[in-house]
């Protein structure tokens, strides 16, 4: 990395709150909690990303993020045998208990089919759902338990119209109540509740369950001649499922009152436009080192562009469906860094993991003509910074952002106004962290000057930052190589890949 410019030497303890210790690279969460203080410690979720058999350990627990890899992994490609064990309970007693995977469907205030798919109830109490991904394309996270006949499902469920340019950016939590034994003669239809953030669960339609989605076509018909949502379980049942399921607390998606990722960033919030968040010595010295190795381990992966070099990864070729792109799996390497931002919370590793990696390079004189990344992506972007600082700025709105033309001249969707004037400049140190979305991701485009110098405006959001690098309003930063790695969630466009 290029650690002194023009006898500038880096600083150290720029953030005595803590940043320096936000190296949750490879290690565990507990590395992370300095940066947060002792109240927003408490809100990092440790999540499972390993599976299936991913064991619960804290009240912080992802426990869903386990359920859904299982989901999308073991059940997706032994969906038979799974559909034979769900077939072989259908003719049990209705004492045992309904683990397996099911056909699935739930209305939403009038919409028939809002939720579609199926939905997989583990054996330890997490359950995963998958959207069928031809209008739909989503999952949900979440748990279930029983209460004699009745089944209670709980689901945190992200999910989008498959052709949607407006991606929302949080989950909702929905509710279902049905009858066990009412499945084993066949589909069965129970109440479907929204769970709005600390109110009571509000019956907002019905939930359709059977072995396979061809048995819900009856029912589907049915529902769509229906007034509005009536409740079709009786409510003291109804009560003594929900209490089940309120006893599983510990296996909920998101535990009560853990706070948000905004919460957790909020000491590090600059500039005027809502959601940009900067930290500061994220990684240490030893670490860009590493990832500089990593981005420059394979030359021949580098792809030269008119202004920058640039390498993809976590995103492969257009799916033989010809909706969305194939997902390639992150290097080991990198996948540390989707692991820490997971645990920030700034990505989720069960809903909207972070999953695409773009790795640019900059040498002076090159830089990003300004662009907003628009809904090939979950709306939040995270950039890891290495080598020299620069100038990284944010636009003001101009009506154009949703512009998804392609410019060929700055490799980047078009639109921009030339002559436009920055709205908000950032010095980006090596080692920080710039994390950005909603707002600052639809309406405000990014950019880095092509120089191979700039000078330091009186408006820079953070100047602390580059006093304590020696810069003040007016001097001259002389670039060097930059390298950053630009993280983010490829929204999925189709079910073909789980």
């Amino acid at each position: 990395a290029t650690a002194q410019m023009a006898g500038r030497t880096p600083p150290r303890g720029l953030d005595p709150a803590g940043a320096m210790a936000l190296r949750a690279l490879g290690r565990n969460v507990v590395a992370a909690r300095p940066l947060l203080g002792a109240a927003g410690s408490a809100g990092l979720r440790s999540q499972a990303c390993s599976g299936a058999g991913s064991t619960h350990t804290s009240g912080h627990l992802r426990a869903g993020a386990g359920a859904f890899a299982a989901l999308s992994t073991a059940v997706l490609r032994r969906r038979g045998r799974c559909r034979r064990e769900v077939a072989s309970f259908a003719t049990a007693t209705a004492v045992e208990a309904p683990a397996g995977e099911w056909a699935f469907r739930a209305s939403v205030l009038g919409c028939e089919g809002a939720l579609s798919g199926h939905v997989y109830l583990d054996p330890n109490g997490r359950a995963a759902y998958l959207a069928d991904g031809v209008q739909i394309v989503g999952r949900g996270v979440g748990h279930w338990a029983t209460n004699g006949e009745m089944v209670a499902l709980e689901l945190d469920v992200y999910q989008y119209a498959a052709a949607a340019a407006l991606i929302p950016e949080i989950p909702h939590r929905f509710r279902g109540v049905f009858e066990l034994s009412g499945v084993a003669r066949g589909p069965q239809q129970g109440d479907w509740f929204a769970c709005p953030d600390g109110e009571a669960p509000r019956l907002v339609g019905s939930l359709d369950v059977a072995k396979d989605t061809m048995e819900l076509l009856p029912l589907a018909m049915q529902s769509s001649a229906s007034s509005g949502p009536a409740p079709r379980v009786d409510a003291e049942q109804r009560s003594a499922a929900m209490a089940a399921l309120d006893a599983q607390h510990d296996l909920r998606a998101t535990p009560a009152g853990a706070p948000k990722w905004q919460e957790l960033l909020a000491p590090y919030k600059v500039g005027n436009i809502s959601e940009i968040y900067y930290i500061p010595n994220w990684i240490s010295e030893d670490e860009e080192a590493e990832f500089f190795q990593i981005a420059d381990g394979d030359m021949r992966a580098w792809e030269d562009m008119r202004t920058r070099s640039s390498q993809e990864w976590g995103a492969g070729d257009r799916c033989t469906c010809g909706r969305g792109l194939m997902r390639m799996p992150l290097p080991a390497s990198q996948q540390k860094l989707a692991d820490a931002l997971h645990q920030l919370g700034i990505f989720d590793s069960a809903l909207y993991p972070m999953n695409s990696v773009r790795i640019n390079g900059y040498r002076p004189g090159q830089g990003i003509f300004p662009h907003c990344d628009g809904p090939v992506y979950y709306p939040k972007v995270a950039i890891l910074s290495l080598g020299s600082p620069c100038l990284f700025s944010f636009y003001p709105r101009s009506g154009t952002e949703d512009c998804m033309k392609w410019d060929p001249a700055n490799d980047v969707p078009g639109g921009f106004e030339m002559g436009q004037q920055a709205l908000n400049t950032l010095f980006v140190e090596p080692r920080s962290l710039l994390v950005f979305s909603q707002d600052a991701f639809w309406h405000h485009r990014h950019g880095i000057d092509a120089a191979a110098a700039e000078s330091i405006p009186e408006n820079l959001v953070n100047l602390e930052q580059a006093a304590a690098w020696g810069y003040k309003p007016g001097d001259r930063l002389e670039r060097a190589r930059r390298v950053s790695f630009t993280m983010r969630h490829l929204l999925p466009r189709c079910a073909c890949q789980g």
